[in-house]
């Protein structure tokens, strides 16, 4: 807990994100269809990427367009994954940092990929 004044990250964790994964399903053809099924649920905060920041995340991983801050218990989220916030925008999971290795929040740098027609 917080001493009085002082101020932690994790009092901005006040957004809800679902996390989705690859999978398929077979058509009434029969044929493979790819898909997106609901793996989990977890809180944190968004930001857009911008200026030098954006510059030196894509002399490492190439194109970050947005960061979210969450709990470091957050680790089961991988690059295999996309993330869908609210307002149903979904990102790329381009990769996961723990800022510094002291196990205080996880970054999640990501991508965005469009917005979930099937959920407005």
């Amino acid at each position: 807990m917080a001493k009085a004044g002082v101020c932690m990250i994790s009092d901005f964790y006040d957004q809800s994100f679902t996390v989705t994964t690859p999978s398929t399903n077979v058509s009434a053809m029969g044929s493979p269809e790819p898909t997106w099924s609901d793996t989990g649920t977890f809180k944190g905060w968004i930001d857009k990427v911008t200026g030098q920041e954006q510059k030196v995340a894509a002399q490492y991983l190439g194109v970050v367009t947005h960061v979210i801050g969450c709990s470091s218990t957050n680790t089961w989220i991988l690059k295999k994954h996309r993330i869908v916030d609210a307002d149903s925008l979904i990102f790329r999971v381009v990769d996961t940092d723990n800022p510094v290795k002291r196990n205080h929040h996880l970054e999640i740098l990501l991508v965005f990929n469009g917005i979930d027609q099937l959920s407005t």
